[in-house]
């Protein structure tokens, strides 16, 4: 503590804030501007955002970057990239469709029928005939099984048999025994549940490359004597798994094909007739196989991705930051994250939340309030009390990030987002170990309505003498 207070009375101290620095195609004299004025902030990295920039990776984007660039350099400050073209980051900049479209994401969904017996010689309509030949990628059949009911709701007992050879031409053929049944037909599939069929698939390795290919090692082959100077990082913007949580019918899960092996290691017995427990019931054998399934995935996706990248930045001289979506205890689970924040994370120099969208308000921190996220509503229990608390426990217990959490934030408030509230959440997450900040963020668009408010608004003095 004393080494700080002398750096910082010395006038020697390190930047702590990055703000994204949004991207439309301006003009030089805009870009140079807005850089300056960023300057004059007392700022000195900013984080380039890719997003509303229709020519990311082409010749024009290039040129506005090259100008940022040089601008950073004369004013001895850092810049940061966003890696990719679209939020949330796994789009690859439209490379996975354009040139690798068999790296896609794979999903496990599922179609089922009840049954009641006994009956004997029964047949069963195939219910993956139609949709193995239905699409262009077609699915594949992983398994058949039928799962004895307890009666209670749609409880299953565990008890499972395994019908997958039982399949001829278009019917499942089962002697029925006596009881309630439920078959169960397991389909790998290219299916997203939210239109992210183009994406990555974040437990690939060789998929995760592809956003490597790129967007990373373009820009590192552009800007290489820049790299670990000028251009020091880059940020990932809320990747995940975007599917959604066990235990709700039909979902599309994440899947590889050796994850029946994988689990199986896990839980010491075949974990194939288990697999329907994902999303129904299954009495103790439920915690068995989800426990397994979100321990297996989570880590795969920390190999795989968060990894993977960090390893690739910190061989090429940058370092690797960002956050995945933590609303309302997503962090825990898949959905529109990716299942466990620790491991998320791990790859990444920095601890990471991000704060844009009511989630904290100044008054609310005993009640639950209205907020434009997933459902529509935050709970102070884990916003106020608990979600910073996670970014600055993180950047203890990882050596490279050194006590370094960031939280993207102020964003997407609203123009009624005064100095006052700013100075709230500041204060709120300063208390709470959170020790660098990504505003959004610096628009050189006037008016812009993406996610107000901007800092610098363009102001001229015509427009000040006409208010």
């Amino acid at each position: 503590m004393e080494k700080k207070l002398t750096d910082v009375l010395k006038n020697q101290y390190d930047n702590y804030i990055l703000p994204f620095f949004w991207q439309h195609g301006e003009d030089d004299a805009v870009l140079k501007e807005e850089m300056d004025k960023i300057y004059q902030s007392g700022i000195r990295a900013v984080c380039i955002e890719s997003r509303p920039h229709e020519g990311f990776c082409k010749d024009e984007w290039w040129e506005d970057f090259d100008l940022i660039m040089s601008e950073a350099e004369k004013l001895g400050m850092k810049v940061w990239l966003l890696d990719d073209k679209h939020f949330p980051t796994g789009y690859a900049n439209g490379l996975i469709k354009e040139k690798y479209p068999h790296l896609r994401k794979w999903h496990l969904r599922e179609e089922h029928v009840d049954v009641a017996g006994p009956l004997k010689e029964a047949a069963f309509i195939a219910r993956f005939v139609d949709s193995c030949t239905g699409g262009p990628d077609g699915e594949s059949l992983v398994g058949i099984m039928a799962c004895r009911r307890t009666g209670k709701g749609e409880e299953l007992s565990g008890e499972c048999i395994d019908l997958t050879d039982h399949v001829k031409g278009n019917f499942v053929y089962w002697d029925v025994p006596e009881g309630y049944f439920r078959i169960f037909f397991l389909l790998k599939t290219r299916y997203s549940a939210i239109g992210q069929e183009d994406y990555i698939h974040m437990i690939d390795p060789a998929s995760v490359d592809v956003l490597i290919e790129a967007v990373y090692e373009p820009h590192y082959q552009r800007y290489k004597e820049h790299f670990g100077n000028t251009l020091t990082n880059t940020l990932g913007g809320g990747p995940g798994f975007y599917e959604s949580t066990l235990g709700i019918p039909g979902m599309p899960l994440p899947w590889r094909d050796d994850l029946p092996a994988l689990l199986s290691e896990h839980i010491g017995e075949d974990a194939s007739l288990l697999l329907p427990g994902l999303w129904f019931g299954m009495g103790e054998k439920t915690s068995l196989i989800r426990t397994a399934y979100m321990d297996t995935v989570t880590n795969l996706y920390k190999e795989c991705f968060s990894m993977k990248l960090g390893d690739w930045c910190r061989v090429h001289g940058v370092e690797y930051i960002g956050h995945i979506i933590e609303d309302m205890n997503a962090h825990t689970r898949l959905g529109c994250s990716a299942g466990h924040y620790f491991r998320s994370l791990s790859g990444q120099d920095m601890a990471g939340i991000d704060v844009v969208l009511h989630q904290i308000v100044p008054g609310f921190n005993e009640l639950i309030h209205s907020a434009p996220i997933s459902g529509g509503k935050a709970d102070p229990a884990f916003f106020d009390y608990m979600f910073a608390k996670l970014a600055a426990s993180l950047s203890h217990i990882q050596p490279q990030m050194k006590g370094r959490a960031m939280c993207e934030m102020f964003g997407a408030y609203g123009w009624a987002e005064g100095m006052s509230i700013m100075k709230w959440l500041t204060d709120h997450m300063l208390v709470r170990g959170i020790n660098h900040f990504v505003p959004h963020a610096f628009s050189p668009k006037y008016p812009d309505p993406d996610c107000p408010p901007y800092f610098y608004a363009r102001v001229r003095k015509s427009t000040v003498s006409r208010l």
